[in-house]
């Protein structure tokens, strides 16, 4: 029995490891999952609560309320974005209501209703403006239909005419393969401080509901490889390091973090905050997934200081490496799944098989002007889209998500977390790309906002605060260099126009703020931050903690210290103020910690005269875990005992201490 949900046993076995000694649950997670489950519970109260919160009122027996469910049926009806959030939400319903019968016959008729109308992926007909196209949806839209299809074998689904067996089998090979590769790669939105909690719910929901045992154990390391790089790199109940994919309002003043509630149910750091979270009510109500007791250790033991390397994802170029086309549709929704999609090598590919699948009005490229739709059709056609692509290449494989090595430094004090060498020059969308932490409020990083024209992109995808240009960050322990500069061109600045950069320093979170010369420094409890800038700054009149530099190219630095490090504030302030900076093709920075540091646009960066590994990275690189990258078998060791991972056999195993 599922001690947090009043009988809920959750999956069918209630053993994802399937060997034999398989560890159980820690009574610490068991404690969380209850806890965090009477807060749902509570919270979501009929007339208050939301769809995901009826999740914990079944698992609970408690009476649901039909209103929240009513609405994400008609927005499921109407096949709406996000409608497969709430397809998931459904399936697990269904599936609980299996134990619980919780649910009353006309809620059950409805939510059925919707799970057995529903459009289950982009080659199935009908016109939509749903998302298929990013990592997380795919997982979303595979294992509802996987579960869908498992419920009702022999059951006619109407909008593609398929059997339930039918969706099974069309979806149990996508949701293997999209497994395989997080497995292989990491995430593509790597460390998304949004997308994280919309991968977790449909894992959870196949550990606890899949027949099939090779997808149930794969869906369970996947879960464990997100924990630990959950542990990794968050700071302060912060995921505080860069994002592939997030939004100005999880990063900006009062920031959401939408992994908060996941990081604490399953590794027990932080604090929960919504009673409706989508990854906490998914977890909370599991019976058959847990995090292993070695990666609860390993977060314990990083709480207060750790260095840590990580490699996620793979470039376009790569592709036939690793068996990946440019032509095949599954294989262009892997690239699209990085944002891809108008990336060279892709673009012929992905027109083609949108026009297959008659897509072009549905979301993202229904959203782009018709003159743009029909130039890349014609392109396409014509066999020259590759080389307009190659003309844009700082946007078109600039919006990629590509191979990242991430880089985190943590002490009880701060954190400095950065993207090593990626990209610099091209062009974002969403990216995040280092972060100064000294706690859940205080926190600095810099941007080089951009302005577009003619392009039919939302501003939400790249604007002041996430995404557009992006530097060559270099980091090394407590110090950073972040150099925003980048050759002209042409075709690209006619669309893309930028005036500056600015740093993101909330004065009102930090105990003091001063500024000198060049620096502006930030102390919050014991932890300081140091900030220079090439450029003279200004703060902003619309807000207070926007810092202007008034120049597209410049160079920031970023030094982290403590009192623990140099005692009083005043004697941090004191030997930044005399910390020597030449900025030629060179920066060379006499840091009062590292001591002499120099790096250039290219080059290495380095320090005491010594090169500093700053990637590519192996797949996990700390005192825990060492993997080299594409290797399918992760080994995270700690005291003695070790969990294996295995995506080849599957199976997690614990092996324990030696005598």
């Amino acid at each position: 029995m599922h001690p947090a949900c009043d009988g809920f046993s959750g999956g069918k076995r209630g053993d994802p490891f399937l060997a034999e000694g398989s560890p159980p649950p820690t009574e610490s997670y068991r404690a969380r999952q209850a806890e965090y489950l009477d807060y749902c519970f509570q919270g979501n109260a009929p007339g208050k609560g939301g769809l995901y919160g009826q999740i914990c009122r079944m698992a609970r027996g408690g009476e649901v309320d039909l209103e929240p469910i009513r609405k994400a049926a008609e927005k499921v009806a109407r096949r709406e974005d996000t409608s497969d959030f709430s397809v998931a939400a459904f399936v697990r319903m269904l599936y609980l209501d299996r134990e619980t019968h919780s649910l009353p016959l006309n809620v059950r008729a409805l939510i059925e209703e919707s799970v057995v109308n529903f459009k289950y992926w982009l080659d199935e007909p009908g016109e939509d403006k749903m998302a298929y196209w990013s990592e997380n949806h795919q997982a979303l839209f595979h294992s509802s239909e996987l579960l869908a299809g498992q419920l009702w074998p022999d059951r006619i689904f109407p909008n593609a005419g398929m059997t339930g067996r039918d969706h099974l089998r069309h979806a149990e090979s996508r949701m293997e393969r999209w497994l395989d590769f997080r497995g292989r790669f990491g995430f593509s939105e790597w460390h998304s401080n949004v997308y994280f909690n919309e991968d977790i719910p449909p894992l959870v929901n196949l550990v606890d509901f899949a027949e099939n045992d090779r997808i149930r154990v794969k869906a369970a390391i996947v879960l464990d490889l997100l924990a630990f790089d959950l542990l990794n790199n968050m700071y302060a109940g912060l995921f505080a390091t860069v994002h592939g994919r997030t939004y100005p309002e999880h990063l900006l003043d009062g920031q959401r973090d939408s992994t908060r509630e996941a990081a604490w149910v399953m590794l027990g750091l932080g604090r929960y905050e919504s009673p409706g979270n989508f990854s906490g009510a998914f977890l909370s109500t599991s019976g058959s997934y847990w995090t292993p007791e070695v990666i609860e250790e390993v977060a314990s033991a990083t709480r207060e200081r750790h260095e840590h390397r990580q490699r996620d994802g793979i470039n376009v170029a790569d592709g036939p490496r690793w068996g990946i086309s440019y032509e095949e549709p599954d294989d262009i929704t892997f690239w699209a799944g990085m944002v891809a999609l108008i990336a060279p090598p892709v673009a012929t590919g992905a027109v083609n098989m949108i026009s297959d699948f008659n897509l072009w009005n549905g979301f993202l490229f229904g959203d782009l002007p018709e003159e743009m739709r029909g130039l890349l059709r014609t392109l396409a056609s014509s066999g020259k889209l590759y080389d307009f692509a190659k003309g844009l290449e700082p946007l078109s494989r600039g919006i990629a998500l590509e191979s990242m090595s991430t880089y985190t430094y943590r002490t009880p004090d701060y954190q400095l977390s950065g993207a090593q060498d990626y990209n610099p020059g091209f062009w974002g969308a969403q990216t995040h790309m280092w972060q100064a932490t000294l706690d859940d409020s205080a926190y600095v990083f810099t941007t080089a906002p951009s302005k577009l024209a003619g392009l039919g992109i939302d501003q939400t995808f790249a604007g002041d605060w996430i995404g557009s240009w992006m530097p060559r960050g270099t980091f090394y322990r407590n110090v950073g260099v972040i150099q925003y500069r980048r050759d002209a061109n042409e075709r690209v600045d006619s669309w893309v126009t930028s005036e500056y950069t600015h740093a993101y320093f909330p004065r009102n979170r930090f105990d003091e703020v001063r500024q000198f010369g060049s620096w502006t420094v930030g102390r919050k409890g014991n932890g300081y931050v140091a900030l220079y800038s090439q450029q003279p700054t200004s703060w902003t009149g619309k807000n207070d903690y926007e810092l202007i530099a008034p120049s597209p190219s410049n160079v920031w630095i970023v030094e982290m210290g403590s009192a623990g490090e140099w005692g009083g504030f005043d004697e941090f302030c004191g030997v930044i103020s005399k910390a020597q900076v030449n900025i030629g093709d060179l920066v060379q920075y006499e840091s009062p910690s590292a001591g002499p540091v120099e790096v250039g646009l290219t080059g290495p960066m380095r320090v005491k005269s010594s090169p500093v590994d700053i990637g590519p990275y192996d797949r996990w690189d700390n005192l825990f875990a060492r993997q080299p990258f594409g290797e399918t078998q992760t080994t995270i060791a700690i005291e003695g005992r070790r969990l294996v991972l295995d995506f080849e056999k599957p199976s997690r195993k614990l092996v324990a201490r030696s005598r």
